[in-house]
């Protein structure tokens, strides 16, 4: 008993250490580093703050988080009543947010580490990898990799449907964590197929019903957000370094291909391997399905690497290692973005901006993309 209260105690102070430092990156009152709250704030506060998403201003996040952004904007509205400012109530509001789904998240990797038995470093890895420090409140990416890592642990723990509806709600914040589902799905395919098709049908139904709920409700809100989505740039993406033009429509739909395609691959590819075994093992191929997937998708935002902080808990030694290179590289994008001119300057080179393949950013981009490669290569 004594033993398991003092590794309670360590994940909760790691959990309290990386809250603050999140917090001291992002709070204005600290570093104030930029989070996509704050542009998207400040594109129209008052319309933010007395209106509806989607409806009064445009707004390109899931349905889900629309929901938490007016919850988080109302709760500013009614303390700028009393004196406070609207955009640090606002902002603070989405941080407690975030910070109740990352303990949740927390005691999930907790739940699979002392069930699996999984070494203390990996999990500790997991919960405080450097772009969960630095993007815990970047972004909502924490409350869908929650979901995520809820869905594959209730997967292995037999409990299918549990984890089909996990793995949806997961989608219907961010679409990543589908990919999670497509893999065990053909994964349950190789032994019951029955069961395999309600298991993707369920998920499926659940990730589209915010969707189906916003184009019922408002219409063009829902065409808004696909069409938004649909035509963005190549993102930090892997053919970035090919190409001049970052909207290239061909390679944007061969990375859509790509990226659908990963999880049937791979996991297709590891089926001898991996298809039978229990426990810890059988979530390799869904966890690294969904980092091959970011790998290939013309939209790899930093934040996203919050999604490959669970693969911590299944490398060895070495591998650990490249995927924290990889991690601290996925961090350097943000801290070098803004000072992008200068590097470029220094190093004698003409850039663009930091979205294009000449500047120093993208090869780091591009070098954690490439090492993800390498690790699903390696890992298996």
């Amino acid at each position: 008993m004594r033993r398991v209260r003092s590794e309670q105690y360590q994940y909760v102070m790691i959990a309290i250490i990386v809250i603050l430092i999140g917090i001291v990156i992002h709070d204005p009152l600290f570093l104030g580093e930029y989070t996509d709250y704050l542009a998207l704030y400040y594109r129209s506060p008052n319309s933010v703050l007395s209106g509806y998403p989607y409806v009064d201003y445009e707004f390109e996040y899931t349905p889900i988080i629309a929901v938490l952004w007016l919850v988080a904007s109302k709760i500013a509205l009614y303390l700028s009543t009393h004196g406070y400012d609207p955009f640090l109530s606002m902002l603070r509001s989405l941080f407690a947010i975030n910070i109740f789904f990352y303990i949740t998240y927390v005691y999930i990797i907790y739940r699979i580490s002392r069930e699996r038995g999984i070494p203390r470093i990996l999990s500790m890895l997991s919960i405080a990898s450097p772009s969960i420090v630095y993007y815990l409140f970047y972004n909502w990416d924490i409350i869908a990799t929650f979901l995520m890592i809820l869905g594959v642990f209730l997967y292995i723990k037999n409990r299918v449907y549990g984890s089909s509806i996990a793995l949806g709600l997961g989608a219907s914040v961010k679409v990543i964590p589908i990919y999670a589902l497509f893999s065990i799905f053909i994964t349950i395919l190789a032994r019951r197929i029955g069961r395999a098709m309600l298991f993707a049908l369920l998920g499926l139904s659940v990730a589209a019903l915010p969707f189906l709920a916003l184009l019922l409700i408002y219409p063009s809100g829902f065409f808004y957000f696909f069409s938004y989505h649909s035509r963005w740039y190549c993102e930090n993406c892997f053919y970035n370094l090919l190409t001049d033009d970052i909207y290239d429509q061909s390679l944007r739909t061969l990375s859509v291909i790509l990226t659908l395609s990963m999880p049937f691959i791979y996991t297709i590819v590891s089926h001898n391997r991996y298809i039978k075994e229990p426990g810890a093992m059988s979530m390799r191929a869904p966890l690294m399905s969904v980092a091959l997937s970011i790998s290939f998708s013309y939209i790899y935002s930093p934040q996203m690497n919050i999604f490959l902080a669970p693969l911590y808990l299944l490398l060895n030694n070495r591998l650990r290692y490249l995927l924290l290179i990889q991690d601290i590289l996925n961090v350097m994008i943000m801290v070098l973005w803004f000072h992008e001119g200068v590097i470029a300057s220094m190093i004698g080179i003409e850039s663009r901006g930091p979205w294009f393949r000449e500047s120093p950013i993208q090869w780091i981009a591009f070098v954690r993309i490439a090492l993800i490669w390498v690790l699903a290569v390696v890992a298996r």
